[in-house]
């Protein structure tokens, strides 16, 4: 899921001379992609947050950073006068009209640790918003985790991300850039981003074999919602 910057208001454009600048993370850059995403995602992501252990497993962040090897992750940089830090990074990978049927097959291999019942979730929200019958296509980009450095969260981090895997994905030619929002933030940045809201499902009524709701984020942090957006 995605948990996005925290910004209200409109997304700022005359930005570029804030010393920011957008590329492909390279396998090189794995290492510093963890420990931020240690620093600025995990921490305040609700299906970690909001799980009963509270932390994420070793295979979530593997299959976090597996996806830098398919040239489809976008790191933001902000010079300095001693050379550049990440502050912002995003991690996407294609997705085919066989996901469920995978996601299904992960799902039952890992079973109840904290990454299996993500990838249940995840499954769920893949079945509700049925995107690849709905457009009409077999493929799509997927942005699997957004984070941006807290310090400067303000600055539109999130949504310029979300724009350049946008016009990566227009690049290299997929038809559907899809996205699932775990958070309030991230769902609202999608959304002024003109996004298609394709599914929703509500924390409260998400519920374990036992009726037990599985997931209990803090406030503002309610639904699940997944995005998509045609491209063609």
């Amino acid at each position: 899921g995605i948990q996005g910057e925290m910004t209200g208001g409109p997304i700022a454009r005359n930005q570029a001379d804030d010393g920011i600048h957008f590329r492909i993370v390279q396998k090189q850059d794995s290492d510093e992609v963890l420990q931020f995403l240690r620093k600025h995602f995990y921490p305040d992501e609700p299906l970690i947050v909001g799980s009963k252990e509270g932390h994420q497993d070793p295979e979530d962040e593997e299959f976090t950073l597996a996806q830098i090897q398919n040239a489809t992750c976008i790191k933001a940089v902000q010079q300095h006068d001693d050379g550049e830090r990440m502050v912002g990074v995003l991690l996407s990978g294609p997705r085919s009209n066989k996901e469920v049927k995978h996601l299904s097959k992960e799902t039952s291999r890992c079973g109840s640790t904290n990454w299996g019942m993500i990838l249940q979730i995840l499954a769920r929200a893949e079945r509700g918003s049925n995107v690849f019958e709905r457009y009409g296509v077999e493929q799509a980009l997927h942005i699997h985790a957004i984070a941006v450095d807290g310090s400067l969260r303000g600055r539109a981090i999130g949504a310029r991300l979300v724009e350049e895997a946008e016009k990566l994905a227009r690049q290299l030619a997929y038809p559907l850039l899809t996205v699932d929002c775990t958070s309030l933030y991230s769902a609202k940045l999608c959304e002024r981003l003109g996004m298609d809201c394709v599914n929703i499902i509500k924390y409260v009524d998400y519920l374990d074999d036992e009726g037990k709701v599985v997931y209990k984020p803090p406030q503002p942090h309610e639904y699940l919602k997944s995005y998509a957006l045609k491209l063609e």
